[in-house]
């Protein structure tokens, strides 16, 4: 099953569940900050010239294929890939439309046939309208059917209420409690749950989008449902029916490798660059991984959260940087696994004695201290713990963790351990954990990274120089990736983050590389650095050494339509309209630029980056009121961020609405009392509207959060002194100056007063 949890968040916030923006940075009102952002899944391939014509003559279907490899078209036939999409009535079996119902937090379905050709959902919802849809395609098989609509001619929606297969009975494949409304970006109707856009390139074969983004039509084309020969093989030029040997003919299956590669372009939490990845192809060349840098998709040890599939976590692993890939434990054809994992054969492939790879030699018993026959005897069991999404779709980490019942206690981290022994307290699992495996380095340096990682995702500042100790020790490509992302998060263009980051950009692996690049350009030195990256052989290490350079890129270059052409993978989408008028409006295409912002509220009212954006748009083209507006905008949906507030209430300050830059200004503090400056702002404010006392309290309460910033102390001498009180003037004027002696205005003021 292939279609995405759009629930980025376990969280039972509103805004949290739908946003699918971890949220902006930007420096001031009249500066628009681009921001690389992960996009929603995924980007449609274009049929590759090459093989359209072979697709159209039938001679590259599966059929065809099969009618001479017999044995693997036996494999494939009954696959979750086989299928993965299929037309009603063709393999599903109608008896589930005998009038069940099931509910949303938005509607109530029921599920029935009549003399129609396609069965019908009904759909009352709870605004009390009531709709009927007939579905024309189901999507997935083995764990849930959820079911496809066409709501207008060839726009196609995933339904949010599915078929379990397994238990018989339909259901919400998001909970009940889930507020997603109609009109909504998360609700099925909207474009998250969009399938031409979001699901069909790994559901279907040789599949070709067809958006026109004048019309916001689509007009899609595949050469046959779920996935077929050709869409892992590609054409295979050359290769006739019963023609010769395929002597020259490119063949992926001949190297795992670049197979895996290929696997990896539909198992992947991860942006689309191109519009398509033809079988073979290098994966950074045409998607960008989700890095372990977002606290709502892994837990800080690297174990999967949210709906990550299975590429991201396998990329961290030692087994991946081994050269071990996805065939060494699955069967290309059926999908299914090779060997069984209850006696632990698959594992035992390579941990055994003699193994090519150098794999650690494993007795499972012995290591796991459980009996042979038993559940804890099994790896899988410890090292892949299942994560179930969709309510119904158990999914196994990829990223072979070792449980650390003590990371439970510490960070609040599932562990294996815990998970069997739920009836034992965690200091019990603790004790016979440290009992059987004691301390080692290995151990060590994976609970100093995690705990790093958890420092990092709280937004610790401090943990900087330890990440980038961690990286230098790191072994893994996709840890060292993660850690420089970290870091980069938290300490941009500092120091020790360009200073790490310059030792990696010419590392191997491209995943290293492009992080070290989108470090680099946030450092105004380290421009030339990045201005080479234009000419990496990988196309994401280009494309984010683009993103920051394309101000100055030339027209005509190669850099600039590699970009441009980057921005409309996906500009259906909110992320993709956002990216793009931001570096319009950073080219000085300040119309355009805005008017895509506008266009991407319209599809999601309810992500708060959004209009936090438009804000700074509109501000820096003069339009203070407007954008005022939108920070308010922002401010209402998302609750708990004090800076939207903050921003409002600056652009009702340019406006001149004093009620509504108090107004934002207290709701800043409110969110979060210790922001010193939005206290200090708040003081000049009130001051300036000549509320002297009210001011200086706000002033006190700045200053005590930040007793080192001389600004508030300063200001508060100055007020002041205003009022003629002189020994408290004197008072503040001193703490100026023990911070900073050569505080110049505080010497006049102590002149002024006519003290030493």
């Amino acid at each position: 099953m292939r279609i995405q949890n759009h629930s980025k968040t376990p969280s039972a916030s509103r805004s949290h569940r739908r946003g699918w923006i971890a949220g902006i940075v930007a420096a001031s009102l009249v500066v628009v900050s681009v921001v690389v952002w992960p996009s929603l899944r995924f980007g449609p391939p274009v049929v590759a010239p090459e093989w359209a014509a072979g697709v159209r003559q039938g001679r590259l279907s599966s059929e065809y294929c099969i009618s001479c490899h017999a044995e693997a078209g036996k494999q494939w036939r009954g696959s979750t890939h086989q299928l993965a999409n299929q037309k009603i009535g063709k393999l599903f079996n109608l008896a589930s439309f005998s009038g069940e119902t099931a509910t949303t937090f938005a509607a109530t379905y029921r599920f029935t046939q009549d003399q129609g050709p396609l069965p019908k959902i009904e759909e009352r919802r709870h605004d009390g309208s009531v709709h009927e849809y007939r579905p024309s395609m189901v999507i997935g098989h083995s764990t849930l059917r959820p079911f496809l609509i066409e709501t207008k001619p060839g726009t196609f929606q995933a339904t949010d209420v599915a078929w379990d297969p397994v238990k018989h009975e339909w259901f919400s494949t998001f909970p009940p409690t889930e507020e997603r409304n109609p009109g909504e970006w998360g609700h099925w109707t909207g474009q998250s749950m969009n399938w031409n856009s979001m699901c069909a390139r790994c559901h279907m074969t040789v599949y070709n989008k067809g958006y026109n983004e004048v019309t916001g039509d689509y007009r899609s084309t595949w050469s046959e449902q779920g996935i077929g020969c050709v869409q892992c093989h590609g054409p295979m030029t050359g290769h006739e029916k019963g023609g010769k040997a395929m002597i020259g003919v490119p063949n992926i299956s001949r190297d795992p490798a670049l197979m895996m590669q290929t696997c990896a372009g539909c198992h992947a939490r991860a942006e689309d660059l191109t519009p398509s990845a033809p079988p073979g192809a290098i994966f950074e060349d045409h998607f960008r991984m989700q890095l372990m840098t977002d606290p709502r998709l892994y837990h800080a040890d690297g174990q999967i959260l949210d709906e990550v599939f299975e590429w991201g976590s396998f990329r961290h692993t030692k087994m991946a940087a081994a050269g071990v890939t996805c065939l060494d434990c699955h069967h290309a054809h059926t999908g299914k696994i090779k060997l069984p994992i209850e006696n632990n054969s698959l594992c035992m492939q390579c941990h055994v004695e003699g193994n090519q790879r150098k794999a650690p030699i494993i007795n499972p018993v012995a290591h796991s201290f459980h009996k042979a026959d038993s559940k804890g005897n099994r790896c899988v069991e410890c090292h892949m713990a299942e994560t179930t999404y969709m309510q119904r779709d158990p999914r196994r980490d990829h990223g072979f963790i070792t449980p650390d019942p003590l990371l439970k206690k510490e960070l609040g981290i599932p562990d294996a351990c815990s998970r069997c022994h739920s009836d034992q307290t965690v200091e019990w699992n603790i004790e016979a954990w440290e009992k059987w495996y004691g301390s080692s380095p290995q151990t060590a340096q994976r609970r100093e990274r995690t705990r790093a990682v958890a420092r990092a995702y709280a937004g610790d500042v401090g943990v900087v120089p330890e990440l980038v100790r961690l990286i230098g020790e790191e072994k893994t490509p996709g840890w060292r990736a993660s850690l420089l992302g970290l870091a980069d998060q938290l300490a941009p263009g500092s120091n020790a983050v360009v200073a790490v980051a310059a030792r990696l950009r010419n590392e191997t692996d491209p995943l290293v590389r492009a992080a070290a690049i989108r470090a680099l350009s946030v450092h105004a030195p380290s421009l030339p650095l990045v201005r080479e990256a234009l000419n990496d052989p990988v196309h994401l290490v280009r494309l984010d050494a683009a993103l920051e350079l394309s101000a100055d890129l030339a027209p005509e270059s190669k850099a600039r339509r590699e970009l441009d052409d980057y921005f409309n993978v996906m500009i259906e989408n909110p992320v993709s309209l956002l990216r793009r008028g931001q570096d319009r409006f950073r080219r000085g295409r300040r119309d355009e630029g805005i008017a895509d912002l506008q266009r991407a509220i319209s599809l999601d009212r309810l992500a708060a980056p959004l209009p936090e954006s438009l804000a700074f748009m509109l501000n820096a083209t003069g339009r203070s009121r407007e954008a005022a507006e939108q920070f308010e905008i922002a401010s209402s949906l998302a609750p708990q961020d004090p800076v939207p507030s903050y921003y409002a209430a600056l652009a009702w300050a340019e406006v001149g609405d004093l009620k509504r830059t108090e107004a934002m200004f207290r709701e800043s503090v409110r969110r979060n009392p210790a922001q010193s400056r939005v206290w200090y702002n708040l003081g000049l404010f009130l001051n300036q509207n000549k509320r002297s006392e009210e001011a200086l309290s706000a002033l006190a309460t700045a200053e005590a959060a930040a007793p080192t910033d001389t600004d508030i102390a300063y200001a508060t001498a100055t007020i002041l002194l205003q009022q003629g009180r002189k020994d408290e003037a004197e008072a503040a004027a001193r703490r100026v100056l023990k911070v900073n002696p050569e505080h110049g205005s505080a010497r006049m003021l102590l002149k002024q007063l006519g003290r030493n």
